[in-house]
């Protein structure tokens, strides 16, 4: 159930219907629309009618009350009213976390506030946490309630997806891909020069950069940059591309750049991307930045490389470039090592269990994991 819309407008709207069938699964926008409503009123209208109509569906009026609900969301507001409706039908409210509460927002007072606020309280009401990292598992086994559950799942891939042929071998078609939101700019920017240290020295390589950003200007600026460092035609920029084409652009591909700035984002996240590219079964150079290096092994199934070191990463890069035989053995074995820690059936297994295990944990008994 979408509780609020997904889509500004009609124009370019990725899905027009207010319910359906997505990959067999059935949805619906609680709200009645999958459009932003244009007014302020009309957007709390709608906001009242989802509240209503999401209540009435898990109280059992519309059906059978769900054993779980599974929220995706970082709103107060939705969570409180989440768990109130769950206590109601005798269901259990399960939240998901990918990234470290606040990482995002604005270092200001009123923040720091809210923050303490929310950690101290909203999350004390859920009875499970779904996390993605050792980070975040630490950070919520400390916050929720007594009795509640947290199960870290790490990044998941359906390998079946990425099982693809292999690109064409054709003399001078090496590409190095990135797929990434361009808003991480010093990312790109690093990627660049990185790419650029190396570039002289393996003429037949190319840089496909795919990615959207919320800046229009972004892909003008990123052009200009590879232009200054020599790279303007080894550069390829394809901005936003749709989910179904991806496997197809991937599997062009030779070998894969992922590099991760320090920070607690990255400490505490995990590029669901990084699963993908494992799955093609072509080399990956990463950033060993959070959990990465719980899963890989440097120059066993993926090239690791210290944050914030530029110098090092294109001497991975490097390395990949010049002995491509080796490079294709270390991304096979990423594959088995997708296969083995990401793959979703399995993951999939050990979520289940979980999400009917929630709720067992008696009342004197501390956080506990899964």
């Amino acid at each position: 159930m979408c509780l609020r819309w997904s889509e500004r407008s009609a124009e370019g709207a990725k899905n027009r219907q207010a319910d359906g069938l997505y990959h067999g699964i059935p949805f619906t926008y609680s709200s009645g629309s999958p459009y932003r409503a244009a007014t302020f009123t009309r957007r709390r209208l709608r906001d009242a009618r989802s509240a209503l109509r999401f209540a009435r569906l898990v109280r059992g009026t519309l059906a059978q009350p769900p054993a779980n609900v599974i929220l995706v969301t970082n709103s107060a507001l939705w969570i409180v009213l989440t768990v109130a409706v769950c206590r109601l039908a005798g269901s259990a409210c399960v939240i998901t976390k990918s990234d470290y509460p606040f990482v995002y927002a604005p270092d200001t007072t009123l923040t720091r506030m809210w923050a303490q606020v929310f950690t101290k309280t909203v999350y004390r009401l859920v009875d499970g946490v779904i996390v993605i990292s050792t980070c975040l598992e630490r950070y919520f086994l400390a916050h929720v309630r007594r009795g509640a559950r947290v199960i870290r799942v790490p990044i998941l891939v359906d390998l079946d997806e990425f099982d693809l042929s292999p690109a064409d071998d054709a003399p001078g078609r090496d590409i190095l891909c990135y797929v990434g939101h361009l808003d991480h700019r010093g990312e790109i920017d690093g990627l660049l020069d990185a790419f650029g240290e190396v570039a002289a020295r393996f003429p037949q390589w190319s840089l496909r950069i795919i990615g959207p950003s919320s800046d229009p200007r972004a892909l003008d600026r990123f052009r200009a940059r590879a232009a200054d460092l020599g790279l303007g035609e080894r550069v390829e920029f394809t901005g936003s591309v749709e989910r179904a084409d991806l496997p197809g652009l991937l599997g062009e591909a030779t070998a894969f750049a992922l590099p991760r700035a320090s920070g607690l984002f990255s400490t505490a996240g995990f590029p669901t991307k990084l699963g993908e590219y494992l799955a093609t079964a072509k080399p990956v150079v990463v950033t060993a930045t959070g959990d990465i290096p719980l899963y890989l092994r440097d120059g066993v199934d993926a090239y690791l490389v210290p944050p914030d070191d530029t110098p090092a990463f294109a001497a991975r890069l490097a390395e990949v470039f010049a002995d491509p035989s080796a490079a294709r053995e270390v991304g096979v074995r990423g594959r088995e090592t997708a296969r083995r820690e990401f793959e979703v059936v399995s993951q999939g297994r050990r979520l289940a269990a979980f999400i009917a295990d929630v709720g067992r944990s008696g009342s004197g008994m501390g956080a506990e994991r899964a």
